[in-house]
């Protein structure tokens, strides 16, 4: 696996922004087939757990994971880890986790994942996981998490989809984003 901390654009250093609007309408996976027609894009977004085998998998020997930063982003304490996945230079998977404060003091172990994946790290540790069903929502590049993903993999401005994950490490919470990117499981 090529691992490697590289950057993205600064966060702002004022409050961090919701990853996604707070209305967002959120659908749960058995909707999928009805939003999205795309056979191949749909059986990527319904991988169940976290993703990083399947990429692995199909990106074969090119497989690359970068960590685009990691850090406390805010006044408040709020964690971010931002990194992606793919096929070489080919940003498949933009991924943004934040983790509360008060979730850091219980679990300190998120703040320093480092270029290990999250699975790698949850896998690592003895916490109790649990996770809430997946949910997925497209949004424009509007939506600052999703600008952010374009503007990292050098895209154009285009409606992307995004699962999110809710996790629980003994009780603490904390949340995933991924952002599907439109080279997701093409050629390797």
């Amino acid at each position: 696996m090529a691992a490697s901390v590289d950057s993205a654009a600064p966060l702002p250093a004022s409050a961090l922004p919701p990853a996604v609007p707070p209305a967002a309408l959120w659908l749960p996976g058995s909707a999928l087939p009805c939003h999205e027609p795309d056979a191949r894009r749909r059986s990527w977004l319904l991988t169940p757990g976290l993703l990083t085998q399947r990429i692995r998998e199909a990106a074969g020997p090119r497989f690359a994971m970068h960590v685009l930063q990691e850090g406390a982003a805010t006044a408040d304490g709020t964690h971010v880890r931002e990194i992606d996945m793919g096929c070489g230079a080919e940003v498949w998977l933009f991924a943004h986790t934040r983790v509360p404060a008060a979730t850091l003091a219980a679990q300190p172990w998120l703040g320093s994942v480092g270029t290990r994946t999250l699975g790698e790290a949850l896998a690592a540790h003895d916490a109790t996981l649990e996770r809430e069903p997946l949910c997925y929502a497209m949004f424009g590049a509007d939506t600052w998490l999703v600008g952010r993903a374009l503007t990292h993999a050098r895209l154009p401005a285009q409606n992307l989809w995004v699962r999110h994950s809710a996790f629980r490490a003994d009780g603490a919470p904390f949340d995933l984003y991924e952002v599907f990117l439109p080279a997701m499981g093409g050629e390797a």
